[in-house]
């Protein structure tokens, strides 16, 4: 009877057992209830591969529903909710005026802090959420150190790369960067669900180790896996590359960076946007081909106002349309030379001349125009491959092979800035890494690379006059405010985690 009736249990039920999941105090608790138990999976799995396929697809719906850090605000929706927050720590995206609240404590650098309780908790929640559906996974296909075939080898991968970013993000956000200083104590690592055991932090090198095992361990299981037609949202043996090579980049091993992103360079699956693209495609949909990574919503799935497109385009009823806008930094914005096509991101007139708000006019933006999208339907990115050349660039740039760096950037810039493309030859290293931080910070605007970006090149900002939380103040990558502390419930909950 258990087993007839374990076979009614549809995919769509699993998913939505892990979208209604509680907010629970703590990724802790020791009786579990916002999955599937590992026993039950475990059983289910040795003859039902559908039931691996619904965890791994309902865990994939956790980066986009609302409410996935457990704050339920209007600035908590999984993935594109750390991209923006992150972005505007960074200084390069600045909130136009006050009013609404959200993502507030972002840009003022306070939702770093322990007494800013909801911002601390709510990426350690998001991140440790997604850690804890994979460990699901990964326990009912056999184990961390299991070697699973045929479809459940794949959702396996996939739950191991899922894993490994969830930790990249989180050392990157609660901890120093490896380069400074990888021994410090840094996060705890859970590795199963079975277990309620509360771990200790672990060293930023450990968190390290497991990252590069989790997505080793997935990159073989995933070759010749082929997504569904026209679906990006599952990962595949090129987005496990992409979190591999960002991973490298950050440790410095920048022989290694080169090698996995001219991998998915080479495999052609991806091609550059175009100059058209880069203009008139909105942004708005995984048809576009230079996307790797990406969440096709629809009305159905989508969390509507708090969403992406709620908060940074103009066009889609909600936050930015009524008043809560996202600018680009002034100062970079004038630092986009008039050959840079994407300069016309953030460039409008009104019907007098006069230049309109720096805002994202021509890159984020849906095709309805006026009145713009009410339905919030719009597709959300989480890796393209143009990364993959930034990557590759500046990977070689720091290992001294200038010819290899110049080749991926002029790739690159052909269908961006001609002009400044073709003044690449002549580049000194140094000038390289400054053309490459300069292009990071404007190709991937708005999509939650500035924060990393800014402590990797180790700069400092200083925010334009038109930003409404601190506009003028300047501070650099070590500022504190750019770390993450450990939230307080958290700490309650294991005292491991106390200072």
């Amino acid at each position: 009877m258990k087993m007839k009736i374990q076979k009614h249990i549809s995919i769509l039920s699993i998913g939505l057992i892990l979208l209604s999941s509680g907010c629970k105090d703590s990724f802790l608790e020791k009786s579990p209830t916002d999955y599937i138990t590992s026993d039950d999976l475990e059983e289910v799995a040795k003859w039902n591969t559908n039931i691996l396929m619904g965890q791994a697809l309902g865990t994939y719906s956790t980066t986009f529903a609302m409410s996935t850090g457990g704050v339920g605000g209007h600035d908590d929706f999984g993935q594109k909710a750390v991209d923006i927050a992150t972005d505007l720590m960074s200084g390069d995206m600045v909130i136009a005026a006050q009013g609404y609240g959200w993502f507030e404590y972002a840009g003022n650098l306070t939702c770093s802090t322990r007494t800013a309780a909801a911002f601390s908790y709510q990426f350690w929640r998001y991140y440790y959420r997604l850690i804890k559906a994979a460990n699901e996974i990964i326990d009912a296909a056999g184990g961390d150190e299991a070697t699973p075939s045929g479809d459940n080898g794949v959702y396996y991968a996939q739950a191991k790369a899922l894993r490994a970013h969830s930790y990249f993000n989180l050392v990157n956000l609660y901890a120093r960067p490896y380069l400074e200083d990888k021994t410090a104590l840094s996060i705890p690592l859970y590795r199963t669900q079975l277990t309620a055991e509360a771990a200790p932090k672990s060293s930023v090198e450990d968190v390290y180790k497991l990252i590069i095992k989790d997505l080793t361990d997935a990159i073989p299981l995933l070759e010749g896996y082929v997504r569904p037609s026209g679906q990006k949202d599952q990962i595949d043996a090129n987005v496990a590359k992409g979190i591999l090579a960002y991973v490298y980049l950050t440790m410095g091993d920048y022989a290694n960076a080169a090698k996995i992103s001219q991998e998915v360079i080479d495999s052609g699956e991806y091609p550059l946007m175009s100059k058209n693209e880069i203009i008139n495609s909105g942004f708005n949909s995984v048809t576009i081909p230079s996307w790797m990574w990406a969440i096709d919503l629809t009305v159905s799935n989508s969390p509507a106002l708090p969403t992406f497109w709620g908060h940074v385009d103009l066009f889609t009823y909600s936050y930015a349309y009524a008043g809560g806008e996202k600018l680009i930094d002034t100062n970079l914005y004038n630092s986009i030379p008039e050959s840079d096509e994407r300069k016309k991101w953030f460039t409008e007139y009104d019907e007098d001349g006069n230049q309109l708000e720096l805002t994202t006019w021509w890159k984020f933006y849906d095709s309805k125009r006026i009145m713009g999208n009410r339905e919030w339907y719009d597709d959300e990115v989480y890796m393209r491959v143009e990364e993959m050349y930034l990557i590759n660039a500046e990977a070689n740039t720091r290992n001294n092979n200038l010819p290899a760096a110049k080749a991926s950037l002029k790739s690159f810039l052909n269908e961006r800035d001609v002009e400044t493309a073709e003044t690449l030859t002549n580049m000194s290293q140094s000038e390289l890494l400054d053309e490459i931080y300069f292009n990071w910070r404007l190709e991937l605007w708005a999509e939650g690379r500035g924060l990393l970006t800014l402590k990797r090149f180790q700069k400092s900002v200083t925010r334009c006059t038109e930003d409404a939380m601190l506009p003028g103040q300047t501070y650099d990558y070590t500022d504190t405010r750019l770390t993450f502390s450990i939230p307080e419930n958290e700490i309650i909950n294991n005292p491991n985690l106390a200072d």
